[in-house]
């Protein structure tokens, strides 16, 4: 009877209506190549991190005045790096900077000026994981421990010859988010969470050339996390729609179930959404192969890898690496390639859409989480709202053509994409 009786008070729950954030009050009349990171401070100013253009930039309360933090010439002293780097809040009313190309954390004061250097937490040789939005933004807990997620590590055994047969490569679907005290210089396990599933395969043929073959997998259920604005961490569950809080005291605390419009995928759904998903990765895959093409030119090669299991190159295209067993040899390259793109199986489709994919939770200045949910409405994605006790408040849209970059007191900032298709920062009231 208890079950029924919480069934039915679940059902009774209605959604707020959707509303739309539309009290624009400034935006940068300069042109950006990306705006993924937007960090306030005192007296309304504000960084920016352009992740593309390779710079961080600081605005004043009217998104004008911008000024270098972090240079795109690499001769400057103030070099931005080539590799991404990544925006977040810091003590007081300070921003952190996370420069991966020289392994260091930049604090960066009010007035933009860089008053303390750290060293990035070791990350093992692979490539960092503290590159936010991707696998949740990386936050400070309410000890002031560095929290953010831990990748997937995957151990390949070597193929000798084409009869060793193709190897499988399926990660574990779930991963760790971890905690980092920058005192003590240790790590611990703060939390689990689901994440998507890939799967590939990796033959040679018989004149020894490497192929992978990857599964243009649909989206499957998953957690997403946020570090709120009062430290606690926090993870959105994809199964049921609620949120785990780790508190300052260690103990966890379970929300209630949200309210949600579950949409129950039949065959002919499940088959569309294979479908699409392929034709977009094959797209992709495509035009990440011609790029590669463009930039190595007739008898050239733009493929460059790194120490870990994997790399990157120009064009985005696949570098395998192996290291020969026992440990300590150098990573030697074995191949540059772009993977050819299969469909996903019936059996991989859930039988609900998921309400949210991996990177969709955000933390406002006011304690709350904003979830990019998978409904849509006019083309644009829904956000759901929700405070500090995991309760469902708002639902909001924002306008089209934007992204949500940081949050301000009362603010949000978020990048937009003009006509002409140049990005901008944009400032708008919450309410």
């Amino acid at each position: 009877m208890l079950t029924l009786v919480i069934a039915m008070a679940f059902q009774s729950q209605q959604p707020p209506l959707v509303r739309q954030i539309s009290n624009v009050v400034a935006v940068s009349s300069d042109t950006l190549a990306a705006v993924t990171a937007a960090v306030e401070v005192a007296g309304g100013r504000v960084f920016v991190n352009d992740i593309i253009g390779r710079r961080v930039l600081m605005y004043d309360s009217a998104l004008a005045n911008p000024t270098i933090v972090a240079d795109s010439d690499a001769a400057a002293s103030n070099s931005y790096g080539t590799r991404p780097g990544t925006l977040m809040p810091f003590r007081g009313d300070s921003a952190l900077f996370i420069t991966p190309q020289s392994l260091s954390m930049l604090v960066l004061a009010p007035n933009g000026q860089i008053t303390r250097v750290m060293a990035m937490p070791s990350m093992g040789g692979g490539m960092p994981a503290l590159l936010g939005n991707i696998f949740g933004t990386p936050g400070f807990d309410a000890q002031g421990r560095l929290v953010f997620f831990s990748p997937v590590r995957m151990q390949f055994n070597r193929r000798g010859g084409p009869d060793d047969g193709p190897m499988r490569m399926e990660p574990p679907d779930s991963a760790y988010v971890v905690r980092y005290d920058l005192g003590t210089r240790t790590m611990d396990t703060a939390g689990v969470i689901k994440i998507p599933r890939n799967r590939s395969t990796m033959s040679r043929d018989d004149r020894g050339a490497m192929r992978m073959v990857m599964t243009a997998m649909p989206p499957t259920t998953v957690d997403d996390w946020a570090v709120t604005s009062d430290g606690r961490l926090a993870i959105v569950r994809g199964r049921d729609y609620h949120v785990d809080f780790l508190n300052a005291d260690g103990t966890w605390t379970a929300a209630g179930r949200m309210p949600y419009a579950w949409q129950q995928l039949n065959d002919e759904a499940k088959q569309a959404l294979v479908d699409s998903i392929y034709a977009d990765l094959t797209v992709q895959m495509d035009s990440m192969a011609a790029r590669r093409s463009r930039e190595s030119g007739p008898g050239g090669s733009t493929a460059r890898g790194g120490p870990g299991g994997g790399g990157g190159g120009g064009g985005g295209f696949m570098i395998v690496t192996e290291r020969a067993e026992g440990g300590n040899a150098p990573v030697r390259t074995m191949a540059a390639m772009t993977p050819t793109v299969v469909k996903a199986e019936m059996g991989d489709v859930p039988d609900y859409r998921p309400a949210f994919t991996q990177g969709a939770v955000r933390a406002d200045r006011e304690g709350n989480l904003w979830i990019r949910t998978t409904t849509f409405v006019d083309g644009r994605p829904v956000y759901d709202v929700v405070n500090g006790q995991g309760q469902l408040v708002d639902r909001v849209q924002l306008p089209a053509n934007r992204t949500i970059a940081g949050f301000g007191r009362g603010v949000i900032y978020m990048g937009v994409r003009d006509e002409n298709g140049n990005t901008h920062l944009e400032k708008a009231r919450i309410r």
